[in-house]
């Protein structure tokens, strides 16, 4: 599949209008909700293989590709971005000097030594949530012969800025004619480097977060992107209950109250709600309190709870509900330090004729906590956790044993 190489604004209209729909009909991104945003993006293709495009496509012509896969899956049909030009991003980027940057129609990539697009990546981590200070150089090697500058590291970034209405982008460059530099080059940032890891990029959120407030009394962080905003969130929400996130692999066994699961907290946090995650994690760190924090334990509990407060349960008395939780929890497992509770709720099930199934992880575990629940406080007319319209713990769980609630006489 060929692309013309030329400006995207010559095929998909000065204002993209092709692909994100006409002007007035658009809602900017940082409005919508981040279960909204991951519908989005669950709609867009993962990855574009720019081969197709022969040995050394320009820039203009990844771009083309791209936005016609993205017309094509029409995930970003009345979507508003942060549009921007040059002098914005010279203006509102790191200060550098004007001879640095290159006009994008100059620029393309080896398809040899480059990879294809990541296009999930593209749209949720740099179109969502661009900032001009985050554009930083990228690593070229400028062919005199040709002309052109070859493009070995910040593709996503580059194709990020022209897409926004950017025309020229800053390089930092070696002057050669060796293919071999294009490989080298792609080798020295993308493979010789460390990603950073999902704590990594909470903990930097976190800390962006916490120095911004330290310099700035008028500090507002509404004002920050919402995964900022989560992630500060979840750190207050974490310490007030004396718990904590940390890095996966390190040498220590994880110790009480810890977690190593930023990706999956983060998650449950965006679609439950501060209030329903909030509770969650009181009621995992008093029924648990001697063992680390298992995020499945976290997403059945911010299920359970979601159900409860849609059918009213108790007239919606969260202390109620929740001590009742912590009781169930605490019979169950008894002692706070065996935090496996997610898995037998799910081994049941496995064991049992609904493996074929298709229930949701969060409803399997939530059905569990339903059934002790209806053991340790049976007075109260708990709603059920239903899947195809069959009560889970009644139907499915029957394997999972819950022990009877000791009477004193």
């Amino acid at each position: 599949m060929s692309q013309p190489n030329v400006d995207p604004k010559n095929i998909f209209g000065e204002d993209l209008a092709a692909v994100f729909g006409p002007k007035m009909n658009r809602k900017h991104i940082r409005t919508i909700k981040s279960v909204v945003r991951r519908e989005i993006i669950r709609k867009i293709p993962k990855y574009v293989d720019t081969t197709i495009l022969g040995e050394d496509p320009t820039l203009f012509q990844v771009c083309n590709l791209v936005l016609s896969v993205l017309k094509r899956c029409r995930a970003l049909q009345d979507i508003d971005l942060d549009w921007l030009t040059t002098e914005d991003l010279k203006s509102q980027g790191l200060v550098r000097s004007n001879d640095m940057y290159k006009p994008v129609e100059k620029i393309v990539k080896n398809n040899k030594s480059q990879r294809g697009i990541q296009l999930q990546h593209l749209v949720e981590d740099l179109l969502f949530k661009f900032n001009p200070e985050y554009v930083l150089m990228g690593l070229a090697r400028y062919s005199k012969k040709m002309d052109k500058f070859f493009l070995n590291d910040a593709q996503h970034r580059f194709v990020a800025c022209v897409l926004l209405g950017i025309r020229d982008i800053p390089l930092e460059y070696k002057i050669s004619e060796l293919r071999s530099d294009d490989v080298a080059q792609y080798t020295a940032v993308n493979l010789n480097s460390l990603v950073a890891s999902e704590f990594d990029k909470y903990r930097a959120m976190v800390q962006t977060v916490m120095a911004k407030m330290d310099e700035d009394p008028n500090y507002n962080i509404e004002n920050e992107d919402r995964s900022f905003i989560t992630a500060y969130n979840i750190f207050t929400i974490l310490s007030r209950f004396g718990a904590k996130l940390i890095e996966k692999g390190g040498e220590q066994k994880t110790q009480p109250l810890e977690c190593t699961g930023a990706y999956n907290l983060t998650r449950h946090y965006d679609d439950y709600g501060h209030e329903i995650f909030e509770r969650a994690i009181d009621i995992h760190c008093t029924a648990f309190n001697k063992a680390p924090i298992a995020t499945p334990n976290i997403w059945g509990i911010c299920e359970f709870i979601k159900v409860q407060e849609a059918e009213g349960v108790l007239d919606n008395n969260n202390y109620e509900v929740d001590d009742s939780i912590i009781d169930a929890l605490s019979h169950r497992y008894a002692g706070g330090h065996k935090n496996g509770f997610h898995l037998e709720a799910k081994r049941a099930i496995k064991d049992g004729p609904a493996e074929d199934l298709n229930i949701p992880e969060q409803s399997r575990i939530a059905a569990g906590l339903h059934k002790i629940i209806n053991i340790t406080s049976p007075h109260v007319d708990w709603a059920p956790i239903k899947f195809s319209g069959k009560v889970i713990a009644d139907e499915y769980l029957k394997s999972y044993r819950v022990p009877p609630v000791q009477v004193i006489a």
